[in-house]
């Protein structure tokens, strides 16, 4: 039997042993929360984590397009086979031909944005609570309707509440200060697109599971209003009744053809990261912030 001195000091090395196991977890947990990319940030964001969201993480890349050697179409669409072959023939067949120019390189910087992913309207409505100079980014703001339905793919019925969207936003125009909204549009940046600003076949998500094209744009777009700085792309999530992100953590690539500019990136995301329709209202910010601009200051 155990002396009263040995159990004390049997229970003082437990109980050493039970803080050294808390403190150790405690640093796991602050490691892990500080590395892990895909945690989901709440209202409680500082002001330069909201702004990191949105402007530079796995959410948010700047890209410089590159050049393809061949014209965007509906057979030679943004991913292969993107159309069944023999829909994709007629479709360019009914397309307007676009005039051949020498192609020069785009040397502008745009950002793509994950607008619909849960952790940026997280972020922007962070920013929104904190100070009356960031309301660029509630500046365009959808709001659901009670009727509304889902969206209905073989119905060509869309709901972006339920859909991946995805912004291209110019961030700094070259040198030369061409960007895609000069030779994507007509007239000045301000009429509708031009004949090489092909929608449909040109704008595509492919992930492990399939993949799908843009089903949903800005309708301003298509009525010419306004000068535009970004555009907006709204993708299905389900596809033949299949998501097309199921895994815990997949892949899901962009890519977007105007006049054989390329400008695509890829997305490590979550499922529980995209929209479930359960949304009341959705930022769409065509606004970007420069965290270095932000730093110097």
């Amino acid at each position: 039997m155990l002396n009263p001195s040995a159990i004390l000091s049997l229970v003082w090395r437990n109980l050493g042993r039970l803080g050294c196991c808390v403190l150790l977890m405690g640093l796991a947990i602050g490691l892990a929360e500080k590395a892990m990319p895909h945690g989901k940030p709440g209202l409680d964001l500082t002001e330069q984590e909201a702004l990191k969201v949105l402007n530079d993480s796995p959410w948010a890349h700047t890209i410089r397009p590159t050049i393809q050697d061949t014209p965007c179409s509906y057979k030679n669409s943004a991913f292969p086979n993107l159309f069944p072959e023999d829909k994709a023939a007629a479709y360019d067949a009914e397309a307007p031909v676009v005039p051949t120019e020498v192609v020069k390189p785009d040397s502008s910087e745009y950002l793509i944005r994950f607008q619909s992913a849960k952790p940026v309207q997280m972020a922007i409505q962070s920013l929104l609570a904190m100070d009356e100079k960031w309301s660029v980014y509630g500046a365009e703001v959808h709001f659901a309707s009670k009727d509304d339905g889902p969206t209905d793919l073989p119905n060509a019925r869309y709901n972006e509440f339920d859909m991946i969207t995805i912004a291209v936003i110019l961030r700094h125009a070259g040198p030369d200060g061409t960007s895609l909204f000069d030779y994507g549009f007509k007239h000045n940046r301000n009429i509708s697109p031009s004949d090489s600003l092909r929608i449909w076949p040109c704008a595509g998500l492919r992930t492990s599971n399939g993949q799908t094209y843009a089903r949903l744009i800005p309708a301003n777009i298509f009525q010419g209003h306004g000068k535009f700085r970004s555009l907006q792309f709204s993708f299905p999530i389900l596809i033949d009744g299949k998501r097309l992100i199921s895994n815990p953590r997949e892949k899901i690539e962009f890519r977007l053809v105007v006049n054989q500019r390329v400008f695509e990136t890829s997305f490590d995301v979550n499922f529980s990261d995209l929209p479930d329709g359960s949304e009341t209202r959705l930022y769409l910010p065509a606004a970007f912030t420069d965290l270095t601009e932000i730093a110097q200051q």
